[in-house]
């Protein structure tokens, strides 16, 4: 039996009842279980929520999972869940599945051109070597900022942005995903992101290993069959 310690801000709601699921679905497998606002607590086994808490605590340690946001469908109650690498990446377990895990979301038809890109940023990161790198590139070009740093700019619906841009440029944003699904051409200046390597012809086995990524609160969490696979 591991001793496993879930690191969880207790100022986040979010968290904590995330965390409650994850104690669950330990505890379903047979593991002794703590949750913790302890960042730098012992255990066996350790889970980091979101990257601004615990997460830089536990860079380069062993036997430690990343929980994070989703990467499609229900951004509160699916959640991506994955081994933490020595260089920030997950090692979701993945590599070899051919059958997906759950319902996939519907891939849309590609674009039949490349010619208008849209740039999005992180959180504080600034868009000007993005956007130096596309100039020039495409006949259009335009900046979406993150809409939590500028909710007045960001306000245009998403599906108003797919129709309009065949090809979606960022850095570690869980919206490129979004864009592949949507048909747009993804470029990604994260080496460590989900969409690196990805040719959009071969979404669909791409989208069926990223779905191995991803569990739902109480069909993959709760009852710990996330942990089943990645054990």
């Amino acid at each position: 039996m591991a001793q496993v310690v879930i690191h969880s801000n207790p100022h986040l709601a979010n968290q904590i009842e995330s965390a409650g699921w994850l104690k669950q679905g330990f505890e379903a497998c047979g593991e002794k279980v703590e949750i913790t606002a302890e960042r730098r607590k012992g255990g066996d086994i350790h889970v980091v929520q979101g990257p601004h808490y615990a997460l830089n605590d536990w860079y380069g340690k062993e036997n430690v999972i990343w929980l994070d946001r989703c990467f499609y469908f229900d951004s509160r109650y699916d959640l991506s869940i994955g081994w933490l690498n020595s260089d920030g990446s997950r090692d979701f377990k993945n590599q070899n599945k051919t059958q997906p895990n759950g319902p996939l979301p519907e891939l849309k038809p590609l674009k039949k051109t490349q010619d208008r890109a849209i740039v999005f940023t992180d959180y504080g990161q600034r868009p000007d070597s993005m956007m130096a790198w596309a100039k020039g590139r495409y006949k259009v070009l335009e900046h979406r900022p993150h809409p939590a740093e500028r909710p007045e700019q960001s306000c245009a619906a998403l599906g108003s942005i797919w129709s309009r841009f065949e090809v979606a440029i960022g850095h570690s944003s869980t919206v490129l995903v979004e864009a592949a699904i949507r048909g747009l051409e993804v470029v990604s200046f994260d080496p460590r992101h989900v969409c690196q390597g990805l040719k959009t012809m071969y979404r669909k086995p791409w989208l069926t290993k990223l779905s191995w990524a991803q569990w739902h609160f109480d069909t993959g969490i709760q009852s710990g069959d996330f942990w089943e696979h990645l054990k």
